[in-house]
């Protein structure tokens, strides 16, 4: 795989010129890197794709020619940690073209597998498929915490993804993606490897400012990003953001490795301390979270199935889940009130009625009440939590295809092809 040379820091953008940007996002030269400088661009209507595309084994990544008369296809990409969100359309389109939900894990054959056990004799499998045959398979997740920890892995994922989007020498394909509040240089560079060859071009963008752009056609309060606080509770990070109508800085985003991977540890700690014998697994503990999920005491009691050695056992789990899921209520209380601080105070009162929390966490019952409750207590008058609920799941990816289409020419960052 080809390696690019980094020349500046990208996080140093945050530091250039506002001329010419889209909701105040930097639009410096420095974005630009590796361009082609033969490359033309005549944008045409672009071909239709399925994002259903029947995908085959590992794909075999070769550069492409110099092309002319291209067309072009944005893509929104929500890159989680457990699970991957794309929404593809034509540039100025209004509808979605076509969207999918992935999950973001990668299943490589064990090695000894006998011909014909496996669809295909395949050696590579991915999202469902791979947690389909996961017996006989190596899973291997690409991200942890939010953000690449398998450089190669995720090549190979993010290949499928481009694989079901479509591969044509004549299309242009632009990504816009979300990452964790507050990513570093390294992560954000991971991200470009992966990309690299992949697609053409890229723009990186915090996960709840696009969050937000996503949520704005449903908003009937004061719009998202004019003046907001989103909370992105994630399975590996919690991104918490000051959105005013620009684009937010470093001190504007608070990233907490604390979600809902830790949670599923927490409560997977606390059930092995109560019954050490029942060897409870974290995706276990995941499905136990995902159906029983409380806060602040509300439930007493929760028998939750659990297979032990070949026989079901319903074991208590509310203490674990209550004890596992405050202290996630806590780590998001603290980030919020951080940054209600931080605001211009006479933009509170209206910060304040416009909390909302999406992503996976936001499915917890009670939580935004119980935020809410908590803000209120320390003297936030008027506070008003929303979670966005089960559509939380193409927030991100819809307000990625909203930035594509606002991004200036400038704004892209070029990739090896």
């Amino acid at each position: 795989m080809p390696q690019k040379t980094v020349t500046q820091n990208p996080d140093s953008l945050y530091a250039e010129s506002q001329d010419n940007a889209f909701l105040g996002y930097p639009s410096s030269p420095s974005l630009i890197s590796t361009a082609d400088p033969d490359f033309e661009e005549t944008p045409v209507s672009v071909a239709k794709v399925s994002l259903f595309k029947k995908a085959t084994d590992k794909s075999t990544r070769k550069s492409q020619p110099k092309r002319s008369n291209i067309e072009t296809l944005l893509v929104g990409l929500d890159l989680g940690t457990n699970s991957t969100y794309v929404q593809i359309a034509e540039p100025g389109a209004q509808a979605v073209e076509a969207s999918a939900l992935i999950p973001t894990v990668v299943g490589y054959s064990r090695p000894g597998i006998l011909p014909d056990v496996l669809p295909g004799n395949q050696t590579t499998f991915f999202g469902d498929e791979a947690i389909a045959h996961k017996l006989h398979l190596d899973l291997v997740p690409p991200l942890k915490d939010g953000v690449i920890e398998d450089l190669e892995t995720a090549r190979d994922f993010l290949a499928h993804v481009k694989e079901r989007i479509g591969d044509s020498k004549d299309t242009e394909y632009r990504a816009v993606i979300g990452t964790p509040a507050n990513a570093g240089s390294q992560a954000k560079e991971n991200i470009r490897l992966a990309l690299t060859q992949l697609f053409d071009k890229v723009i990186l963008i915090p996960e709840p400012f696009l969050a937000a752009l996503g949520s704005r056609k449903e908003s009937t309060g004061t719009d998202p990003v004019a003046n907001s606080i989103f909370v992105d509770i994630g399975a590996g990070s919690s991104d918490v953001c000051l959105i005013q109508g620009y684009y937010p800085s470093s001190d504007d985003q608070i990233s907490l490795p604390f979600a809902g991977d830790t949670v599923d540890r927490i409560i997977q700690k606390a059930i092995l301390a109560k019954y050490p014998d029942c060897g409870i697994s974290v995706a276990k503990c995941r499905e136990i979270k995902e159906t029983y999920s409380f806060v602040n005491g509300s439930k007493n009691s929760v028998l939750a199935p659990v297979m032990i050695r070949g026989k079901v056992r319903r074991l208590e789990v509310a203490d674990a889940i209550d004890t596992a899921c405050n202290a996630l209520l806590e780590k998001i209380y603290q980030a919020v009130r951080t940054l209600i601080m931080r605001a211009d105070p006479e933009s509170i009162p209206s910060l304040l009625e416009n909390i909302i929390i999406t992503g996976g966490g936001s499915m917890i019952p009670g939580l935004d009440e119980a935020l809410e409750s908590l803000l209120l207590e320390e003297g936030f008058e008027g506070c008003q939590v929303t979670c966005v609920g089960d559509s939380y799941k193409s927030k991100v990816a819809a307000g990625a295809l909203i930035a594509a289409n606002q991004a200036d020419e400038r704004q892209w960052q070029n990739l090896l092809r």
